[in-house]
């Protein structure tokens, strides 16, 4: 009973809310079972700690039945009605932060009765004065507004009369106005998401009415002086046009508006932003892509977006980036600093990788590398398939610095039937370790024996091959070997 979806649901109440659900329990409107509340007070006196002994089901069912022979089937379908109605009051909750939804439910009982007529246009008065005075932030603000508008323009049409007076007023368009930025709102995010995606996984996306909405808002443009909207439709043309001109575009924006902006929304424009330059950096090798990632990733630090939700733990994601941006510019002393300061405020789970595989990384370009190899094997469950490709790199790279050839050859194996069989990942990540493990096959030690002629051939094919993950560690190990 301990791992119940209704005992895991109840956990995460706090002490208003599990008062606010017992007054809704014990309420004859939404619960006439008296069986259900002595269930319910049972759980309630077992928060916060929900001790699993006194969770156990048959324990609990002679604490609240007595002698009564345990009935499993009856306990099953108590605690499903149990949460039944935990589920119905959360519902409640965020439909009583919903005013203008509220009315609008309202309004759809009254105006089927004429008697109510009066009241219904005093309800709908006071909802479109709380929609002039809603401050829209994102799409659900505007379905409010629309809402309210559909009720003016329904009660206007119901009084119709074909005078000079009653011509259609101006905001009589409100609602086509409202209902559009909805769409574009909603339409656009979608996109995004799997427009970025795509930059992750291997599929290619549908993009259903993407062009009409570009042709649209290039047409009209007063529509994108809503910040978020502006964001959006920006954040999807970058991922959509693959162009630095559009990374310029929204980067201003985000440094104009951020602080009108959710943080959730600044957030994911940041990451954004972070996977356009790496993966054109890797794409393009010029130095500016990478420059830009280091900009955004300090403007994100500084500005305390380092997160989806304002107050979670550290994104393991911008963690990396974080740390793998600056060894990028060999500033060492700062990137152990930044482990130092922000690898505990990862998520306990992710510690365990993020830190032992930043460090490791650390050790190793001052050269530490059997320290480097000891964080490496403290690294425990490693599920992420992008997690599993920067471990085995790094693992590999160890080996050869450490002068563990055996081992680099074991190790080099295992890496091969690992990205050969992987294919969930975006193609042009999977690549990056595609031709990495291409050329660490070639490195000295690793290969047959081979003379400074043909070292200088896969240099400069090195040279001239893009999209290769760690290529400055190989081009030093090749240089090396000349040297």
């Amino acid at each position: 009973m301990n791992n119940s979806s209704l005992i895991l649901l109840l956990k995460n109440f706090d002490k208003q809310q599990l008062k606010e659900l017992g007054s809704f329990v014990k309420s004859p409107y939404f619960n006439t079972n008296k069986a259900l509340i002595s269930l319910f007070e049972y759980i309630r006196k077992q928060h916060p700690d929900f001790v699993p002994e006194k969770l156990e089901k048959k324990y609990v069912y002679k604490k609240i039945f007595g002698k009564s022979e345990f009935n499993d089937g009856f306990f099953r379908v108590l605690m499903s009605n149990l949460q039944n109605l935990a589920e119905e009051y959360l519902s409640l909750k965020g439909f009583q932060k919903e005013p203008l939804l509220k009315k609008k439910f309202l309004l759809d009982q009254l105006i089927e009765f004429p008697e109510n007529k009066k009241l219904a246009e005093k309800i709908l008065k006071e909802g479109l004065k709380e929609a002039d005075n809603t401050e829209p932030r994102g799409p659900d603000d505007y379905l409010g507004k629309y809402h309210m508008s559909f009720y003016r323009k329904y009660i206007y049409s119901k009084n119709f009369a074909a005078t000079k007076d009653n011509m259609p007023a101006e905001h009589m368009y409100d609602e086509q106005k409202y209902l559009t930025y909805y769409f574009l709102l909603r339409m656009l995010a979608d996109h995004f998401y799997h427009l970025n995606q795509s930059q992750i996984i291997n599929y290619t996306p549908k993009l259903i009415f993407l062009d009409e909405i570009i042709t649209f808002l290039e047409k009209n443009p007063e529509y994108l002086e809503f910040p978020t909207l502006n964001m959006t439709y920006l954040r999807v043309l970058l991922l959509k046009n693959n162009d630095i001109k559009d990374l310029y575009k929204l980067k201003a924006a985000l440094y104009a508006s951020y602080r009108e902006l959710g943080h959730k929304d600044c957030f994911n424009i940041i990451s954004i932003i972070i996977n356009f330059c790496h993966k054109n950096y890797f794409l393009t090798e010029d130095k500016k892509f990478l420059e830009e990632k280091l900009e955004i990733l300090m403007f994100g630090l500084e500005n305390g977006i380092t997160s989806f939700d304002k107050d979670d733990y550290f994104d393991n994601n911008r963690y990396n980036n974080l740390f793998s941006t600056l060894m990028e510019f060999e500033r060492m002393d700062e990137a152990e600093s930044f482990i130092n300061e922000y690898g505990n405020k990862l998520a306990p789970e992710e510690q365990n990788f993020w830190v032992n595989y930043s460090m490791a990384e650390l050790k190793s370009r001052h050269g530490k590398f059997d320290e480097a190899l000891d964080h490496l094997s403290k690294i425990r469950n490693v599920k992420a398939v992008s997690y599993k490709l920067s471990l085995k790199a790094l693992q590999l790279r160890l080996y050869y610095d450490a002068g563990y050839i055996e081992q680099a050859v074991s190790a080099a194996d295992s890496f091969r039937h690992f990205i050969q069989k992987e294919n969930l990942m975006n193609p042009a990540l999977n690549e990056q370790y595609r031709n990495f493990y291409s050329f660490y096959l070639k490195l000295p030690g690793i290969s047959s024996r081979k003379g400074e002629k043909e070292i200088d051939e896969i240099k400069d094919s090195l040279i001239a091959l893009k999209n290769v993950i760690h290529k400055k560690w190989l081009a030093a190990r090749l240089n090396e070997y000349n040297s």
